[in-house]
């Protein structure tokens, strides 16, 4: 099954800027998947819609959808995302792109996804403190400089290199080890760094150091 770059967000408020960045992955040679989040909002036009993703939540989309408290919908959205991105066998990458809101919901379901699969968030709020948006994994938030309230010089821009960033590493893949070792985690802090690589050093090439 050929590798997909799903690209997130709530079409009600970002669909200009999502179907650019789709845009943008189509001509890098990239396959998109236009996923839509919106919590309030009728389904827009999208390759999935806010309904089959709501649908993905344990408790159904009525938990997810109309709810008129946007903190609920959030967080219920997020769930049904991670769920629906979980089933699917194709994801090359994510794309996300948003506020406060839309970072929260996709970058939660990114979260559930393995290391290693791209993950790119486009974000208002990616020059802060983004600890609780990425996590323990190896999501890359990328920040908007500009609201993502419509298209312009910058905005064209950022949304531009982070599908491309996305494209090339769908089509640019690491290989992976031919041969797996024993892995070992080790941890440093300033006065222990001198003798935890002397016992790397010591275990290497036998082992793989973490």
């Amino acid at each position: 099954m050929a590798a997909r770059v799903y690209v997130i967000g709530t079409c009600d408020t970002k669909g200009d800027e999502l179907r650019f960045a789709c845009d943008c992955l189509r001509k890098a040679g990239a396959k998109p998947v236009l996923v839509d989040v919106s919590t309030a909002a009728p389904p827009e036009h999208a390759d999935v819609t806010s309904e089959t993703v709501a649908d993905h939540h344990p408790e159904g989309r009525g938990a997810v959808l109309g709810l008129g408290d946007r903190g609920r919908a959030v967080s219920a959205m997020a769930e049904a995302l991670k769920r629906y991105l979980l089933t699917r066998k194709d994801v090359g990458a994510v794309l996300g792109l948003g506020g406060s809101g839309n970072t929260a919901i996709v970058t939660e379901a990114m979260r559930a996804l393995p290391v290693g699969v791209p993950k790119i968030m486009v974000s208002t709020l990616a020059s802060g403190n983004v600890a609780d948006f990425v996590g323990p994994t190896d999501i890359m938030m990328l920040h908007a400089v500009t609201d993502i309230a419509g298209l312009n010089a910058i905005s064209r821009t950022v949304i531009g290199n982070a599908a491309h960033a996305a494209a090339g590493m769908v089509e640019h893949r690491v290989p992976k080890a031919r041969k797996a070792r024993a892995a070992i985690g080790y941890t440093m802090f300033g006065v222990t760094t001198t003798c935890v690589n002397e016992i790397r050093r010591r275990l290497e090439p036998g082992t793989e150091s973490f």
